[in-house]
């Protein structure tokens, strides 16, 4: 049965519409270039071009629609600049699928990447496969294109290098001492090198190398206070290892291409391999995000359908099968998906043999299959969509009650988004698992079910008003059932009439209440929890010339049975690819919390960070940034970016706290 499904999807792979995006560039005065981005999406709400160009800073630049419904924006930029863009709209990061060249994003998929020098020169069309620009004796002027696409590899870089200095800010043993003792300090690294572009007209490669990560200590201490390099010591090898093998001292050993993805895009056919710390492409199926973010560890091949076969006739079918070793064993996931118009069928079928090293035993014993089954479609004015999953696992007897898994959702919008509703339930088996998927986000936990309904409404033009409601039953056996009670209201202002400037203001809370009797959350102490609350405010220009931008974010964490982070960071942009972010946080704890969490807890944390983009181009215009961060690290793993959980710090309550950390880097990454 299974080889005969594999034989019918490696049939079915026999497309991509045509990309509804374009790209201009104009040569101003030899320097100076101006850029067009366009995208064709009459339904969309809201459209930005999102980039190296601003940082990748969502919601990226806000393009303005036309009747056409096209979406447009132009912005400046120089004849030597290479610029990698994506589309961003409603939270969804679209890809350009026709961009003049490509860049692996580091993610699994691809950024459009624009060569400006290249496109001026005819190196490059700013359209792949464009026809040769009409002469003049044709009458029809136009922009030149390459009549010919020679072989062209861009290379691509992603390296931060700089200091590290760790701190505890209490005593290892005593954690009732408080004060700043140094741990550590010395060189962090890590770069990975990315080229890829066209060996042959519509056939591409590329691949990512991990050339070297790693932390040298130049003085260390361990929580006996036995030091660990000495400071001579650990100055002298640092100086020996970067004058004479510093890619071999950094990485700890000799560089190895760990982490590799190479590919061919034809219109017919693309192929991807890749393997350690390569990641395929993500995938949502209908509702669920089926295949997530992960590595290939062992490698994986993957065949999907080029844009020539993705289209046939009113339909648009996408097509995958990918034999692989992600989980040490054979495996494979695969997919056959039909669409035309609202209404999309989708079946994804994935396994995981208990065989690894003979191929010829792949089929005696596999251990998990999934079986995922999806429908969208359009019901009058309703959006209606659903998806289903079956597990199959060797080791134990198929249960209906415990291998399913399902959802099912329903939105209704107004026009304008003057109104909108959406309605949905959950089943989730006790053993129901996607073995490729993000479970967390679409299961939700193991042996429980959902109903939600979620409003929104906009008064009027400047005020959007909602509440995301949930009820979930904590057991799916219907006598044990205890009900907890979700609830999250929020509103988001434009602020820009009150204001006179671009600007808006965005608070929710979140809260929940379980009905079962003697339930109590160790944060409340109550059945009733108020667990999490935020807020945003963004003005743009708000100092003429010396601020460009301020964010600022507040964020109660109330999650924990022990303690709650009160947090406040602002972000300020200022002129020249500058940023200053400043942050304060306040830990307290819950009275129920034994004496020793009370002893031990560290109530105040601060972080000030600070970035600066080198305005050059020979460089790559690399980002010098640094940060110091105490009892807190509101940044994600020690880079320059702020990672927030809607408004909250990401990590939890307890993240860098008893630690302080300073760092100076520098960071390329085109």
């Amino acid at each position: 049965m299974i080889k005969r499904f594999l034989m019918t999807m490696a049939m079915a792979l026999c497309v991509l519409s045509a990309s509804n995006a374009e790209i201009q560039v104009k040569d101003l005065d030899g320097t100076n270039v101006e850029i067009t981005f366009t995208y064709k999406d009459a339904k969309a709400s809201e459209m930005g071009a999102i980039g190296s160009f601003n940082s990748w800073t969502v919601p990226g630049t806000a393009m303005t629609k036309n009747v056409d419904g096209v979406w447009e924006v132009k912005i400046k930029a120089l004849a030597t600049d290479e610029i990698q863009y994506k589309f961003y709209s409603g939270g969804t990061w679209i890809v350009d699928t026709m961009s003049p060249d490509k860049k692996d994003d580091g993610y699994g998929g691809t950024n459009g990447l624009i060569i400006v020098a290249d496109i001026l020169s005819g190196v490059t069309p700013a359209v792949p496969n464009a026809a040769p620009a009409a002469t003049a004796a044709d009458g029809d002027a136009s922009e030149p294109v390459a009549k010919v696409y020679p072989s062209k590899l861009n290379f691509g870089m992603y390296t931060i290098i700089g200091s590290k200095t760790t701190f505890s800010t209490q005593g290892v043993v005593d954690k009732t001492d408080k004060g700043l003792e140094t741990d550590s300090t010395g060189l962090f690294g890590k770069s990975f090198w990315k080229i890829g572009g066209t060996l042959l007209p519509n056939v591409t490669a590329w691949f990512e190398m991990k050339a070297f990560e790693g932390y040298k200590p130049v003085w260390a201490q361990d929580a006996r206070g036995v030091v660990s390099p000495k400071l001579n010591d650990g100055a002298a090898g640092l100086g020996v290892g970067l004058a004479t093998n510093p890619v071999n001292y950094i990485n700890g050993g000799n560089s190895v291409i760990n982490s590799l993805k190479t590919g061919l895009d034809t219109p017919y056919i693309v192929w991807e391999t890749g393997y350690g710390y390569a990641k395929p492409q993500k995938r949502t199926a209908v509702l669920w995000e089926t295949l997530g973010e992960r590595d290939a560890n062992n490698g994986y091949m993957r065949f999907d359908l080029g844009p020539k076969l993705k289209k046939a006739g009113d339909y648009t079918i996408e097509a995958t099968i990918a034999p692989n070793m992600i989980f040490g064993t054979y495996s494979m996931f695969s997919w056959l998906g039909v669409s035309a118009g609202p209404v999309k069928a989708d079946f994804q079928y994935d396994f995981k043999s208990a065989e690894g090293a003979k191929l010829e035993k792949i089929f005696n014993k596999i251990y998990h299959q999934d079986y995922i089954l999806g429908i969208k479609t359009k019901i009058a004015s309703v959006d209606v969509s659903a998806q289903g999953m079956l597990n199959q696992f060797s080791e134990a007897d198929f249960e209906a009650r415990k291998n399913t898994a399902g959802e099912v959702k329903a939105s209704w919008t107004l026009p304008k988004d003057v109104f909108g509703v959406t309605a949905g339930y959950r089943y989730t088996g006790d053993g129901s698992e996607l073995l490729y998927g993000t479970n967390a986000d679409a299961l939700g936990d193991k042996g429980k079910q959902r109903v939600l309904m979620n409003f929104f409404g906009k008064p009027v033009e400047s005020v959007k008003i909602g509440v995301d409601t949930s009820v979930t039953l904590t057991s799916n056996y219907i006598s044990e059932n205890a009900y907890e009670l979700y609830a999250k209201p929020y509103t988001e202002l434009n602020l820009a009439e009150t204001l006179g400037k671009k600007s808006s203001l965005n608070v929710y809370i979140k809260t929940k209440y379980n009905l079962r009797d003697n339930t109590e959350y160790a944060g409340s102490e109550s059945r009733f929890l108020f667990n999490e609350a935020g807020a945003k405010l963004s003005i743009t220009d708000p100092v003429k010339g010396k601020l460009n931008t301020l964010d600022v974010y507040y964020g109660l964490n109330n999650s924990d049975d022990n303690k709650m982070f009160n947090t406040l960071i602002a972000v300020f942009g200022l002129p020249k690819d500058a940023t200053v972010e400043l942050g304060l946080g306040i830990r307290t704890v819950h009275d129920s919390a034994s004496g020793k969490i009370k002893d031990n807890n560290n109530l105040m944390g601060f972080s000030l960070g600070s970035s600066w983009k080198i305005p050059s181009s020979r460089l790559k215009t690399p980002l010098l940034y640094g940060a110091f961060v105490y009892n807190m690290d509101p940044y994600d793993d020690g880079s320059n970016s702020l990672k927030f959980v809607d408004y909250v710090t990401d990590g939890g309550v307890n993240k860098n706290d008893g630690k302080a950390q300073l760092r100076l880097l520098l960071k390329w990454d085109f």
